[in-house]
């Protein structure tokens, strides 16, 4: 007997004591009347119904019960399925020999600069006309040695319009020589996109940035570095678990990391990459937006993407010695999303006073230039130096 079955037995009890009160009035008056004799049927009617109407409930409950057990079971089995493959996993890995991070990494640079290398290479190869003749062969001649490249870190100050103090940095990447030549970081990103290589060149400047801004986070807690991300690092599932995993990996200062993208390349992802954008949105990613224009932008779908900061060029905000009222409303608008707008490419003081009326941050040339970070500026022993460029 259950603890729920008290209530439905009570109402039993009553029903079959108040139709033995009736037969026993019925015997004491020695004549059985017509309403004594029905009342009496219609209560032993009433008890069994509600006896049968009780049974049936708590069969219904019980086989509620059974069926949640049921379901319960066949979660928790396959959860066991699955736990049972990451211990496999796992046993699996370190099973298997541990490899040195350090020559990893040495390998990823080296296999990036002979990439990086062979692009120049072609870039650097005349234009030779159909019509032209073709030159003379020359005499063999011993090649010039290799010039040693490699990969310089700068940061540019990203400025606080209101206060003119350096909030945030822009990371950038330059391939410099011995010989002082450099592939600019603009270009340097367009020729690792046609070339293939930009999941890996993405990877290794966020590389390059995390222990400079952990060391600058220390005296700055707030302080952010933007960092770009290609679309074709977003469509590659390898480039991004390993950026993933980065993060994952330098979680101390991974959260002030901002991945910047271009709206034209968020515009034009496939699958694949929004699947790679919702990836790291998992990871806590913060994104920027560049080189936004009004049209189409949805903030809603942005915020959901993660998108914290909208980067505007300064220059569309004049309109002669003003600034263009969509503008105003937008940024109004925005700043009730809680979006941060950035002026970029801030060139003349017109241009800066503008962006003061939309904008909270700025960057370019009017305010300073992209300042070269000392390749052991992320190390624990020493100082963060970012010297001028």
């Amino acid at each position: 007997m259950q603890q729920d079955d008290g209530p439905a037995i009570l109402v039993l009890v009553i029903f079959a004591l108040a139709a033995i009160a009736s037969a026993a009035f019925m015997f004491a008056i020695g004549q059985a009347p017509v309403y004594a004799v029905a009342g009496s049927v219609v209560l032993l009617a009433a008890g069994q119904i509600a006896a049968l109407v009780a049974q049936w409930l708590r069969g219904r409950s019980a086989s509620d019960s059974l069926a949640n057990a049921s379901r319960m079971q066949r979660t928790h089995a396959h959860d066991l399925e699955i736990l049972s493959a990451r211990l496999y996993d796992a046993e699996a890995r370190l099973a298997r020999p541990v490899p040195n991070p350090a020559e990893g990494m040495m390998q990823e640079i080296r296999t990036l600069r002979d990439s990086i290398k062979e692009l120049v290479a072609d870039l650097a190869k005349p234009v030779v006309p159909a019509e032209m003749p073709e030159p003379p062969q020359a005499e063999p001649q011993t090649p010039p040695a290799a010039l040693n490249e490699q990969l310089e870190l700068f940061l540019e100050p990203v400025i606080e319009l209101a206060s003119g103090a350096t909030t945030h940095y822009r990371a950038r990447v330059n391939l410099v020589d011995e010989r002082g030549g450099a592939v600019p970081h603009d270009a340097l990103l367009r020729k690792a996109g046609d070339g293939g290589i930009r999941p890996a060149l993405d990877h290794h400047l966020l590389a390059l940035a995390l222990p400079v801004l952990r060391r600058l986070r220390n005296r700055h807690p707030a302080m952010r570095v933007f960092v770009p991300l290609g679309a074709a690092t977003l469509r590659d599932k390898d480039g991004l678990a390993r950026i993933a995993a980065l993060l994952e990996k330098e979680t101390d200062a991974a959260g002030a990391i901002v991945f910047e993208l271009p709206q034209g390349d968020l515009a034009g992802l496939e699958p694949a990459g929004i699947d790679g954008l919702a990836q790291l949105g998992r990871l806590g990613a913060v994104m920027a937006l560049s080189g936004i224009a009004l049209a189409g932008l949805d903030l809603a779908s942005l915020r959901q993407l993660g998108v914290r900061f909208l980067t505007v060029e300064a220059p569309v905000f004049e309109a002669g010695a003003g600034t263009v009222d969509s503008w105003t409303e937008f940024s109004r608008f925005a700043k009730v999303m809680q979006f941060q707008i950035i002026a970029s490419s801030v060139a003349t003081a017109a241009q800066a006073s503008a962006a003061t009326r939309v904008a909270r941050f700025g960057y370019g040339p009017y305010f300073a230039p992209p300042r070269r970070v000392r390749p052991d500026a992320g190390q624990p022993a020493t100082a963060t130096r970012i010297e001028a460029a």
